[in-house]
């Protein structure tokens, strides 16, 4: 990977601070919390997630304090106000867009399944894109145009503290596999009932088409593992731009595919529904699969449920 100076720099803030912010919430998994319900129930926030953006917003805005940043812990609960959050700064000619504890109800029970994701975009593009799973060590990290890598944390860390030549890690390449029936894919379930309703109903309908299927908890993880090759196939509704920007670059810098569920059109900072593969024949097959359900497999309303972190 050739290192661009300008999108360098901002990919060693964004690793610095996704491996603070990751390493705070793996020492407190095992501490008592303080947990509340957001929008639903089932959308859990405890008092490490806004520890854990205050510390990646303090490390970015003290190399770019003219930027811009959407975070799932400053914005508005429930999925309008994300969808509204999202659409009206996705053309910011500098956003970063931050999820600093992705897979929060599994960070409740004590589940090592969690993520921080951090993207950065121009007008709407994400240049940047780092998921940082701090229970396995491992940094997924994508420079537009440049391709997708993952590092251990430790090694990512050294050259985040004094970034020069190209960073560590070994090159993504998403999977090849072009058969669902030999696919193994993954989904969530969203926090309220409609999208919650049409996943189950989803994940029912691809169990009976594909060798296995994965729930683990955190769409960032997902996407970072679509990249790497470790998963066929991801697809999830009603998702927020923080859940999806940098793990879409992740796919997309490793030779993978990103879609809307609905139509088959090309991501974009406010989509919602999303599809994405290694081959793009596994994308139209999930896409083919789901046709039926809900009016072609957008999310009743155009996005109820709020499925950050379940």
């Amino acid at each position: 990977m050739q290192q661009h100076s300008a999108l360098g720099r901002v990919l060693a803030v964004a690793a610095a601070a996704a491996l603070t912010a990751g390493d705070y919430f793996k020492a407190r998994l095992a501490a008592a919390k303080q947990v509340k319900a957001k929008s639903s129930p089932a959308d859990l926030v405890t008092d490490v997630d806004p520890v854990c953006e205050r510390l990646i917003r303090e490390q970015i805005l003290a190399r770019f304090p003219d930027h811009d940043i959407l975070g799932e812990e400053s914005t508005e609960s429930g999925a309008e106000a994300s969808a509204r959050a999202a659409a009206s700064r996705a053309g910011s000619p500098r956003l970063w867009i931050v999820d600093p504890l992705d897979g929060t109800t599994n960070f409740v029970h004590r589940l090592p399944l969690s993520t921080v994701s951090i993207a950065y975009s121009e007008r709407g593009q994400v240049l940047v894109g780092v998921v940082y799973d701090p229970y396995h060590g491992e940094v997924f990290y994508g420079v537009r145009g440049q391709g997708a890598r993952l590092a251990a944390g430790a090694a990512m860390r050294a050259w985040a503290d004094s970034p020069g030549g190209d960073p560590p890690g070994e090159r993504l390449r998403a999977s090849a596999t072009e058969s669902l029936a030999s696919c193994i894919l993954a989904t969530g379930f969203p926090t309220r009932a409609p999208s919650r309703t049409l996943a189950t109903h989803a994940g029912f309908i691809l169990s009976e088409r594909v060798r296995s299927m994965r729930a683990l908890g955190s769409a960032a993880l997902h996407l970072a593992y679509v990249a790497a090759g470790r998963l066929d196939g991801f697809w999830e509704y009603d998702l927020n731009a923080w859940d999806l920007a940098a793990g879409v670059l992740l796919v997309e810098e490793a030779g993978g595919i990103v879609r809307g569920l609905a139509d088959g059109r090309p991501y974009t900072l406010t989509m919602r529904d999303v599809v994405v593969s290694g081959h793009p024949r596994v994308a139209d097959a999930i896409i083919e699969a789901l046709q039926a359900i809900d009016g072609g497999g957008a999310a009743k309303g155009g996005g109820m449920a709020n499925a950050h972190g379940v």
